[in-house]
Parts: structure tokens; sequence; C-alpha cells
């Protein structure tokens, strides 16, 4: 009797799947084409390198901006660092970093009124000291929790400006989705200019780069710097609508998840988290309280090509239509204590490290991160 024979090819890059040869296009082990036969295959090298990546990236860096850290360091200038406190490890930039190693700095953690309000501040605060001085090395001057939104602390931030950079200029850092221009116009609100100055936005000196540049003095100024990148953030990657309804607009609550087994939590149609471990997990998700969420009780990468075409949660974009335009990330925990795993500009989702292992669908490029869990930390 004649048959016919369903040819399988790598969902990826297309080549037709074989299990013969190691070396040639397509290939595939036995064990998973047996195991897997109806799944969304792929052969090892797609596997390897384009899906099931090992390290998720970090931000390009324009190195022009380095011309204006190394005129702040030479000039002995004091330098206010905003970091975004929903996007903490996606606001920090490697190379920025290293410029600030044994640099004096005064850390404004932005957003504040944006996370739970029973998180401690003082221990926010020695949170993220510690976080940019043991691992950065970067000189901690105080750590200010802030909010541009409702003034929060920025009387107090105002004074540590006076405090410590009377007679010098002051340079305002820190990534694009930062809060840096907010904080900056909170700061504009008690400002009075007894200068003969203006407030003017200008060409930095032998780059391309254009600063805002507020006189303190008739000889000292004050200059907001370009936001550094994030085409890593998964705000880049989406549309309008997307953004608005990612960015969170009140404190967050977060949201409890019991996993087992091949259970995923599908946040919006833009990202899910899989366990792919045996042991039970409790997860709780901070996001921005428009996204939808839903357990679902099979193998993620099965489904998800469906699901996101389906738009059944909120936000979804139309521009993540297939599972092509994922990234995919296995995370193995091997600390046994409280963990953040991050996805920048989305949120953070926080558990019980035990040995777990974690599979993470992100739209292609977006940054995601292990840390110390915040909550665990603020909450002490």
């Amino acid at each position: 009797m004649d048959q016919l024979k369903k040819i399988h090819r790598c969902y990826h890059c297309g080549a037709v799947l074989q299990v013969e040869y190691p070396s040639e296009p397509g290939y595939i082990t036995e064990k998973i084409m047996e195991t897997y036969p109806e799944g969304f295959l792929l052969c090892d090298s797609c596997y390897r390198k384009e899906k099931f990546s090992s390290a998720a990236p970090e931000v390009t860096f324009d190195q022009q901006y380095l011309s204006i850290l190394h005129k702040a360091k030479e000039t002995d200038s004091l330098i206010l660092y905003v970091v975004d406190l929903l996007s903490f490890e996606g606001s920090l930039i490697p190379d920025v970093l290293q410029e600030l190693k044994n640099q004096n700095v005064i850390v404004i953690a932005n957003k504040r009124d944006l996370l739970p309000k029973n998180f401690s501040d003082q221990r926010l605060s020695e949170y993220v000291h510690e976080r940019l001085t043991q691992q950065y090395n970067i000189n901690v001057i105080n750590v200010v929790l802030a909010s541009a939104t409702n003034l929060y602390n920025i009387d107090k931030l105002n004074d540590l400006i006076l405090q410590h950079g009377k007679n010098r200029d002051i340079y305002v850092i820190g990534a694009a989705t930062s809060g840096k221009s907010a904080i900056i116009a909170a700061l504009l609100k008690e400002f009075k200019n007894n200068t003969d100055k203006v407030i003017a936005t200008t060409r930095f000196k032998g780059t391309d780069l254009k600063v805002l540049r507020i006189p303190i003095t008739n000889k000292y100024y004050l200059y907001e710097t370009p936001g550094t990148s994030v085409e890593n953030s998964i705000l880049s990657k989406v549309e309008k609508s997307v953004q608005n309804a990612l960015t969170p607009r009140k404190a967050i609550q977060p949201k409890k998840f019991i996993l087992y087994k091949n259970n995923s939590v599908f946040i919006g149609e833009i990202c899910c988290i899989e366990l792919l471990s045996k042991e039970r997990t409790t997860i709780e998700v901070f996001c921005s309280e428009k996204v939808q969420y839903q357990i679902r009780r099979h193998k993620a990468y099965e489904k998800f090509s469906e699901s996101i075409i389906k738009e059944q949660l909120s936000p979804a974009s139309n521009r993540f239509t297939d599972i092509k335009d994922f990234d995919i990330y296995d995370l193995e925990i091997a600390e046994n204590d409280k963990k953040d795993i991050g996805i920048s500009g989305l949120g953070w989702f926080t558990f019980n490290g035990n040995n777990q292992k974690f599979r993470i669908y992100v739209p292609k490029g977006v940054y995601v991160y292990i840390s110390r869990s915040k909550v665990e930390y603020a909450n002490k």
C-alpha cells in the first residue's frame, strides 16, 4: 500500500530534520524526535545558537558618552545617577558603571511610588547601595528613594545637591527610561536662577550629543545628559498603546501563582514563564495593573505560537505573531534563597530558589536577568 510520510523541518531555519549526520544541516537527536513528534522542533544548531540562548543581551553604548563622563571626572564634578526601581538591573549600563568606579556618586532611585507601599524605604536604599558599592565599586554618597510624579523626597535630594554640589559642576546621568528628565523638572520647580546665564540645550564639546545646561552660578552648571540606550527593554519593541499598558500608573500589587512542572504563566501575550523542573514553585509577578495573566497547564512551546496569534490576553502586540519573534531562555537556579527574574521594561517575578529550571519567552532582544530578591530584602 502506498504511504505518505510527513517530513519534519526545523521551525526556525527550515532545514529538513535528520538524526544521522551531526555535522549536517537539520541534525536533531533521535530522542527529541521521538519525544516531540508533533511539537515545534528545532535542529540542534538553532536550539543552541538562535533560540535557547545562555545570555540575554545587554544594551549597546554610545562611546561619545564617555567624553561626558571623562569631563565630569576630570573636573571633580558631582554625579547624580538616576536608576529605575521598577527595572533596576535593566537601567544599569555596564560601561557607565565601569566609568563610575571609585567615583563619588549620589544615586537617585526613582519611581518609588510605583513599588508596593509596604516595602521599607531603608531596606530598599540599602539594597541599591549594596549592589552598586559591592559589585561595581562605586562610592555611593547617598541613595535617595524618589518619585518625580508626587515629588517624593525631592526636597531631600535638593538639600544633598546643595551640600555636595557647592562650587562644582553637576552631571545627571541615567537610562532613557529612568525618569531622569522628570527628576530634573521636579528640581526646577524650586529653582531660582540668580545668574546672568540662561537654561539652554547645547551640544557637549567634542561630541554630537546634546545636553541641557542649567546655571547654578555664573561659573558652574548642572548638566542633564542624554539618556543611555534602552533598546533591550520590552518598551522599545512594542507599539505606543502597549507601552502605555506596560507602564504602571499606581503602586504595583503582585499577583501570586503556583506552578507545577510544565505549567506556564502567560503575561499578556508578550511574555511567558514556564516551570520545567518537578518542584512545585510559587511565584509573585510584579507588573503593571493593566496586564492580564493566565495559567496554562501544558508545555508552553507547543501552544505559544497559537496563543499569541489569538491575542486572548492584554496587552498583545501586532509585532509578535509567531514563535520566531521571541527569544527563549532556560534559567537554572543554583542557590536556595529568594530570587528575582526580571524582564527589562516589563517587571519581575519573585520566588524561593530550590534548584528550579525556568523557561522564559520574551520578544527578541529583550534583557532577562536574575538577581537577589528586592522583595525579600525590602521586607526584612
